[in-house]
């Protein structure tokens, strides 16, 4: 039965169907041991499971048929999902794909999209893959004939012309084959560069889809942001236009399934179909002809995810037993799902998309009937529901979740309750706009404001909770944590009466426990800290304290989570000024993470800055970028930030161009010199600033390389000598020779990769400042 909130469960009040699940369960752990093993281990035991399931079923007698003929069923799923999966893997490691990995060099082949180009992660480099593809290969150059030519691939590309590709279309190009890591199901990464070429023509069916997500996209488009690029992405999972920071907000409030089409989305929009179909008094079989549309439909557009594969086939089961006219239990449809849907592809057995949508149905399906019966005698029946519900998924797929976010967040319940009301509207109202966008644009641009309303208020739901302070408790991410999470959830359903409140209270002591050490001072940082040199591998970034709960931030390293991290451990959460010393990687990539739930006032680069992705990107979210130049001063908070380098018109290289400031606080000075080289080192010692340079604190240029002129490094004359570089890394940064010099020069001589956080104080009115290390952590 579809309820108003869109959940697929059917059969509320009807007991639960244990019978498949073990075949279910069986399958999916024998997919998972057959993506790691080779083919033939896995035709092995489909021979072994095959004789002892047809030897099971031939020896069943009473009492224990029934048992009998479940292990029989067992194994023989298990034996099926075992030479299926051989068999795949089989395709894979025997492919002339796999074959072209070899060769080292580029060779040309022919592939057939299968999945829509994603834009690649992270800041768009010169020389870096801007593409994801999916892809299938159907002719690969020079390869042995008697190689299987079509063989799974995943194509990196730059270049123009391929993010207008759909699903089925079949281009050729040349790339070199390199090894897939970790995946026995993807036979190679296919590096290339340039457009691709022969691209054919898509079918009539991949056109039309892409025609409605263009045509909501540009409906959409009338909107502002975040409901500009939400809207979509809640619709049909397109999440080309979604901010990364909405993404952040979804992710930290537990409502990313919000953004991957699910179940949840199919189950509105058949329900409204079937709804439809009953007001009109249609036929039993219009009604399931009109929901097996629907469902095609649905899979088409959104593309076949593992969430959709799996909410589309049990969807179908649900409309085979409306058309028997018999009525069916969820979990036992959700059970066939799972060995149906890894009989065709097991290798979604490892896809934790499959296991979230999975768990969460399961948790809906097992869990909120009794809870809802229970609540609703405290809360109205819709609020009780809506409790329900959210709190079923949230425990079902938590112990998963701990694996990928490494934390076990308390405001997810409350912010999904919140959203639900509307989302369903916004379903119905989203797909109507969908379809108007592809025969009237015009009335699109217009009925888009109602869903765009309800996208507003889920926006701001997310983005709410997001900041809820410590909202989210820390958790072990690995295979232990979540085991022991699941474990938890377990004795608390299981149990009752007064065990139960002694296992529940024992849990929320901890959790206080855990947050008031969060809270209490003694940790990190250190009271009293002025500058924390956070270690973020091969790259700089270092926060200037200006009151609690704000800071100045210089550089960010290159992977936005790194930097996310040391702010929150810093408790930042407003960054009046962003200093950017240039435009490489290591120093500006992670600046997305800055922006994760803080607000960025105004940002300090070179000239030029705007025209790169970050400075883009940081025009987008509406932040103010100064142009550096030698001879500025800023105010902020107690620091007096004086642009030292570089001078009006320099053109030198992009190292030598970083922006270099001094920063003067109440008890100790910074010198924050970006990857400035000898030459521009040269020019400050003999520059109309010189005397500014001899600082308290001292942040090596360029990690330490051997690239230093030794006259500026002794004009610095620093206590403290921070390095930040990353461990092992390929550069042989810091090199001896600088390292040897800052020993000599320098009280403190630190780097990241080995002490990890430096923080350094002020407070100690010696006029010698006190220095405390976090200790490194993993390396990046």
């Amino acid at each position: 039965m579809t309820t108003w909130l869109g959940t697929d469960a059917d059969g509320w009040d009807r007991p639960p169907d244990l019978r498949l699940l073990a075949p279910a369960v069986s399958a999916w752990l024998t997919a998972l041991a057959a993506l790691a093993v080779p083919p033939w281990v896995s035709w092995s035991f489909a021979a072994a499971a095959g004789c002892a399931a047809i030897g099971a079923y031939v020896a069943a007698r009473p009492p224990w048929e029934a048992l009998v003929l479940t292990a029989a069923a067992v194994l023989t799923c298990a034996g099926t999902v075992a030479a299926v999966t051989g068999a795949h893997v089989h395709r894979v490691v025997s492919s002339a794909a796999a074959e072209a990995v070899g060769h080292g060099r580029a060779v040309e082949f022919t592939g057939i999209v299968t999945a829509d180009p994603r834009a690649r992660s992270g800041t768009p480099r010169p020389g870096r893959a801007e593409w994801v593809i999916q892809a299938r290969t159907s002719w690969v150059d020079g390869a042995d004939p008697e190689r299987g030519a079509r063989a799974p691939v995943v194509v990196l590309a730059s270049g123009e012309g391929w993010d207008g590709l759909l699903p089925g279309q079949e281009f050729r190009v040349g790339g070199r084959f390199v090894a897939a890591p970790d995946d026995p199901l993807t036979a190679a990464l296919v590096l290339v560069r340039g457009p691709p070429e022969h691209v054919a023509e898509p079918s009539r069916a991949q056109a039309l889809a892409g025609d409605v997500r263009a045509g909501l996209r540009r409906a959409a488009g009338e909107l502002d942001q975040p409901e500009r690029g939400l809207l979509p992405a809640l619709i049909v999972g397109d999440a080309s236009e979604l901010r990364p920071q909405t993404a952040e907000d979804f992710r930290a409030t537990g409502m990313t399934h919000l953004l991957t089409v699910s179940g949840a989305n199919l189950a509105v929009l058949t329900g409204f179909v079937l709804a439809v179909a009953r007001l009109v008094r249609a036929p039993p079989w219009a009604s399931v002809l009109g929901g097996a549309v629907m469902i095609w439909v649905f899979v088409l557009v959104c593309r076949p995810e593992p969430s959709v594969v799996r909410a589309a086939v049990m969807g179908s089961l649900g409309l085979l037993a409306l058309a028997a006219g018999r009525p069916h239990a969820a979990l036992g449809a959700l059970n066939v799902t799972v060995v149906g849907v890894l009989f065709v592809s097991p290798g979604l057995a490892d896809s934790y998309g499959f296991a979230l949508s999975v768990l969460a149905t399961a948790g809906i399906v097992l869990l909120a009937p009794p809870w809802t019966r229970s609540w609703s005698r405290r809360l109205p029946l819709p609020l009780a529901e809506a409790c329900a519900v959210a709190a079923a998924a949230h425990v079902a797929v938590a112990p998963v979740l701990v694996l990928l976010s490494g934390e076990v967040s308390w405001v997810t319940v409350p912010a999904n309750v919140l959203a639900a009301p509307v989302v369903a509207l916004v379903t119905v109202c989203g797909a109507v706009v969908a379809v108007l966008g592809v025969v009237w644009g015009a009335g699109a641009a217009v009925a888009v404001y109602p869903p765009g309303w309800g996208a507003a208020w889920i926006a701001s739901v997310a983005e709410v909770g997001a900041r809820v302070p410590f909202g989210a408790l820390p958790w072990r991410s690995d295979v232990a944590g979540g085991l022991l999470l699941a474990g938890l959830f377990v004795v608390l359903l299981l149990t009752r009466g007064r065990v139960r409140r002694a296992v529940a209270a024992g849990a929320a002591a901890v959790v206080v426990l855990g947050l008031a050490a969060r809270c209490l001072p003694g940790g990190w940082p250190p009271p009293g800290w002025a500058l924390v040199a956070c270690d973020v591998g091969q790259g700089d970034a270092f926060v200037l304290s200006v009151g609690p709960g704000t800071a100045v931030v210089a550089d960010t390293g290159e992977e936005p989570e790194l930097i996310d991290d040391c702010l929150d451990r810093l408790g930042v959460r407003d960054v009046p000024l962003l200093v950017l010393s240039h435009d490489h990687a290591d120093h500006v990539d992670g600046a997305p993470g800055v922006l994760r739930q803080r607000r960025v006032h105004t940002a300090l680069a070179p000239e030029g800055f705007a025209d790169s992705p970050t400075g883009r990107l940081l025009k987008e979210e509406g932040i103010d970028l100064l142009a550096a130049e030698r001879g500025q001063s800023l105010r902020v908070g107690p620091w007096l930030l004086r642009v030292l380098w570089p001078e009006a018109g320099y053109a030198g290289t992009l190292n030598n161009a970083s922006v270099v400031a001094r920063a003067d606080g109440p008890a100790l000075s910074v010198l924050l010199t970006g990857d400035v080289e000898e030459e521009a080192q040269k020019l400050l010692v003999g520059g109309p600033d010189a005397g500014l340079l001899a600082v308290t604190v001292l942040t090596t240029p360029h990690h330490g390389a051997a690239t230093q002129d030794s006259a500026f490094l002794d004009a610095t004359a620093p206590v403290v000598a921070v390095t930040s570089v990353g461990a092992d890394n390929p550069y042989g940064h810091p090199a001896a020779s600088t390292w040897n010099r800052l020993e000599r020069s320098a009280r403190v001589n630190l780097r990241t990769d080995r002490d990890g956080d430096v923080a350094v104080l002020d407070g100690t009115g010696s006029g010698i400042p006190l220095v405390v290390t976090r200790g490194p952590g993993p390396t990046p």
